[in-house]
């Protein structure tokens, strides 16, 4: 009779007040959780009965599943909640070898954990796509798509120069490029070289991955590892991504994502080679209006085909091909505005900031300022 085997993967999530989406979250998880996968849910403040429908939801579904019941300080949050549950993985799973997380409004694609784990055999940390729920989607057709197109041309523009400039991030090219906590998975070893996740309300997703960077390990955007989350506009975590979603409904003017910093700041540490790692973290004091994202645009965009120019000089003889197929071209499409963008499509930017995303959606952080 062949032993059972070792439990060497764990699943963390955060859950305050989640009585009426923990049993979904879990119900997709338990398709493609095997013998290997333990599953831990931190329950933190909560008033209503999120702990007794996971643990029916686990007895239902044959999960293997722990509940961590803790009282959180007003200046923790999400960020200690993933800390707790990964620590507790960390000290009672012998053979761990894998830390995933996701949020318990969030729903796995049914390959998610199977994906992120071959992602793992050559990557230290997994970030995944988040999209809506689709059900949920309507609300989002109150954010101007014009805002979302001038927002998602910039991300690929600024993504474009970190991948070219920034060291040990030439991956983030074309990629989504979030770094969302609806959907992170890491290797034991690239979690510790982190130093985990900060104890923090919120930012703890992108901050846990600059820290990877900065540690010279290898970070992974994979595009074929999605969750969808909630668009539900009264949210778990103050700065999260239902206040961000909240701000741009309805709004003639807003902030963009705060990893998305003005264009002559960036084009000056590109100039002084002192990008720091992807993503940053963009101060108050320079954070501007989507409203400016033409200027911001035109600028990157110029520099961009500088730099293309000087190549060029320097090889006239071979011609150069766009290194980013699909990407803008020069003096073209720049601050040009998608008359029938797909706001779905584009939901997981972090315009909107902390889901985690991506041009459209995301979780604000709040942490030190890049550079």
């Amino acid at each position: 009779m062949r032993p059972a085997p070792a439990k060497d993967t764990a699943i963390v999530i955060p859950a305050r007040n989640e009585e009426k989406r923990i049993a979904h979250c879990l119900n997709a998880l338990a398709e493609q959780c095997s013998a290997r996968v333990v599953v831990i849910v931190v329950v933190n403040n909560s008033t209503d009965s999120t702990v007794a429908r996971a643990r029916d939801a686990a007895l239902r579904l044959g999960l293997d599943l722990t509940v961590l019941q803790r009282r959180l300080e007003p200046h923790e949050g999400v960020g200690t909640a993933r800390r707790i549950g990964c620590d507790h993985a960390l000290q009672h799973i012998p053979a761990l070898r894998y830390l995933l997380t996701t949020d318990a409004d969030c729903i796995v694609a049914p390959q998610w954990l199977a994906r992120n784990l071959a992602h793992l055999e050559t990557s230290d940390a997994v970030c995944g796509k988040v999209e809506p729920i689709a059900v949920e989607a309507d609300i989002l057709d109150g954010v101007n798509p014009q805002f979302v197109s001038l927002e998602s041309t910039y991300r690929k523009l600024v993504q474009e120069i970190y991948a070219g400039h920034a060291q040990g991030c030439a991956d983030v090219a074309g990629t989504h490029g979030e770094a969302a906590g609806a959907s992170l998975a890491f290797s034991k070893s690239g979690y510790l070289a982190a130093g985990g996740f900060a104890p923090i309300p919120c930012g703890e997703d992108r901050r846990i991955v600059r820290a990877l960077r900065s540690a010279r390990r290898r970070v992974r955007h994979a595009d074929d590892v999605t969750v969808q989350a909630s668009c539900r506009l009264s949210g778990r975590a103050s700065g999260g991504m239902s206040d961000t979603l909240r701000s741009r409904i309805g709004a003639s003017d807003y902030l963009v994502d705060d990893c998305l910093p003005p264009a002559d700041w960036l084009v000056s540490h590109v100039e002084r080679r002192s990008l720091d790692v992807w993503p940053p973290q963009v101060p108050a004091r320079l954070r501007f209006s989507v409203r400016d994202l033409p200027r911001h645009i035109e600028r990157l965009d110029r520099f961009r085909n500088s730099e293309r120019s000087k190549t060029a000089a320097m090889a006239p003889a071979t011609a150069l091909p766009d290194s980013h197929s699909g990407g803008l071209q020069p003096d073209k499409a720049s601050v040009n505005i998608l008359a029938d963008v797909d706001l779905q499509a584009n939901w997981s930017m972090r315009p909107l900031s902390c889901i985690n995303s991506n041009q459209r959606v995301g979780r604000a952080d709040r942490e030190r300022s890049p550079g």
